[in-house]
């Protein structure tokens, strides 16, 4: 599975945990996913093309690092 825009940002790191490191980087909203408890509240309300429009984050560079990090880590699942 590629990491789209329109994925769930929980339904990302339930899938590929190995990307937290990437969207904490972001800053912004995607730092409060550092916290166990955000992640599980927040996380599930968002898409990740909406969070980056909200916070005007770079949409098409987040989802390179996101599917580099996940294929560096054994492909795609």
């Amino acid at each position: 599975m590629h990491i789209t825009k329109d994925m769930i940002v929980e339904d990302v790191l339930t899938l590929y945990p190995e990307t937290l490191n990437v969207f904490v980087k972001q800053g912004h909203c995607f730092g409060l996913l550092a916290n166990p408890v955000a992640r599980k509240s927040l996380a599930k309300l968002v898409t990740i093309g909406q969070a980056c429009k909200l916070h005007f984050i770079d949409l098409e560079k987040l989802l390179k690092q996101l599917n580099e990090v996940v294929e560096k880590q054994g492909g795609n699942k």
